[in-house]
């Protein structure tokens, strides 16, 4: 463009950036962003994300938080893309304290985390995975849990801080796409009777309930209870259940399921149409004090700093209610990133911490190459260890699991 005496434009520039960014040439892209104001030029948003990203790929994270500033010092307020792209470069470089505070200013600024999705990224689908076998170990352990909570006579509140839809049609066309059901919960209850007793059963016997509440006629299983739906089953009078859905499409689908699964009497009930990341920020708390069982099943596919979100959430929650029992869902994807999230809860020292794992069909406890489930929980009731590992050993055999473990941090 140069040699043909064209001006190059901010986009171009941008263009080059994020070439450089995508090669790993962070000393390239910082040239570039410099050559854009001696032009007289005035970058954006894109022009230091992209910047930004470049230096976190290349480990540069004093120069990446630098350029964040920068943005500041030119009265160029950061966008969300920014802030996600400061927090990979800290986390690039295993720096998650820094990772967390850059987390909590970006919330503290108000920046709308639901702003970083692109239309190639999209939202989280549950209803693809609904019934499988990443489902069916999360609501086992979910099960267990709310059977310890509710052994005691004391009031408790289950807070779910991604609620989604609450019932999943197993005949919609999400769901068949998939067929994840098959190798899960209608795998489980071919291979397990539900009039034995233990946890499987029981989490079977409340998959049958939902279905009956809510008319299924079928004497096959044609709905799939998600976590608020099952755990409405061990909530008595005096609990209360707080649910918070974000996105508008689940959160009217969760509200038309507990219209069905309401029949005004029982637990309280709170549907939040809210961000619950940012509600735990700014508050104000819409759950009484007292014993609390919180659920942390986010959407894996809309962000991709999972471990700092999650630690963040944590964190915050543990803060606020130092002995609620939290629980954390994790794929098991990447070795790297399940032994970096062990790392960093342990590094919280929130107290005791069980993890509860398994490797489903075809996949192995070793290496890069992960598929299946993990629960971490904190503060977890006395008896789970003990019932966890009595109740898995069966699962793993009716899911045709690779393997499980169940361990303390």
């Amino acid at each position: 463009m140069w040699e043909a005496k064209l001006q190059p434009a901010v986009i171009n520039f941008n263009a080059c950036i994020s070439a450089c960014k995508k090669s790993e040439q962070w000393r390239w892209a910082l040239a570039l962003l410099s050559e854009v104001w001696e032009v007289k030029l005035e970058p954006d948003a894109l022009s230091y994300s992209a910047g930004i990203s470049a230096c976190g790929k290349g480990k540069q994270w004093q120069r990446a938080l630098a350029l964040l500033r920068e943005m500041w010092e030119f009265r160029l307020e950061p966008n969300v893309i920014n802030y996600l792209a400061g927090i990979r470069a800290c986390e690039a470089s295993d720096l998650w304290t820094r990772a967390l505070d850059l987390l909590e200013s970006m919330l503290g600024a108000r920046v709308d985390p639901a702003a970083a999705e692109s239309p190639d990224e999209g939202w989280y689908v549950h209803d693809l995975e609904a019934g499988g076998p990443k489902d069916v170990f999360k609501h086992t352990v979910l099960v267990a849990l709310l059977q310890q909570m509710a052994a005691c006579a004391d009031p408790f509140t289950f807070i779910d801080m991604h609620a989604a839809s609450g019932v999943y049609d197993l005949s919609s066309e999400e769901t068949l796409q998939c067929r994840m059901f098959e190798r899960g919960v209608l795998r489980v209850s071919h291979a397990v009777d539900r009039s034995d007793g233990g946890l499987v059963a029981d989490y079977l016997a409340a998959v049958w309930r939902c279905n009956q509440a809510l008319g299924s006629s079928s004497r096959a299983l044609s709905l799939y209870p998600g976590s608020p739906a099952l755990a409405w089953q061990w909530l008595r009078s005096q609990d209360t259940a707080v649910l918070f859905e974000a996105a508008a499409k689940p959160y009217e689908a969760l509200r038309r399921s507990f219209s069905l699964l309401d029949r005004g009497v029982g637990p309280r009930l709170s549907l939040q149409h809210d961000d619950s990341y940012l509600r735990l920020s700014f508050g104000p708390w819409p759950w009484p004090s007292g014993r609390q069982l919180v659920l942390l099943d986010p959407p894996y596919d809309s962000t991709q700093s999972h471990n700092t979100w999650n630690v963040f959430a944590l964190r915050r929650l543990l803060q606020r209610s130092p002995s609620s029992c939290v629980a954390l869902w994790y794929p098991l994807v990447d070795q790297e990133k399940v032994a970096g999230l062990h790392s960093r809860v342990q590094s919280l020292a929130v107290g005791s911490v069980l993890v509860a794992e398994m490797w489903l069909e075809g996949s192995w406890p070793r290496g890069d190459a992960l598929q299946g489930s993990g629960m971490l929980v904190v503060n977890p009731p006395p008896a789970l260890h003990a019932q966890l590992l009595a109740a898995l050993p069966e699962l793993r055999a009716a899911l045709r699991a690779t393997g499980s473990r169940v361990l303390w941090l």
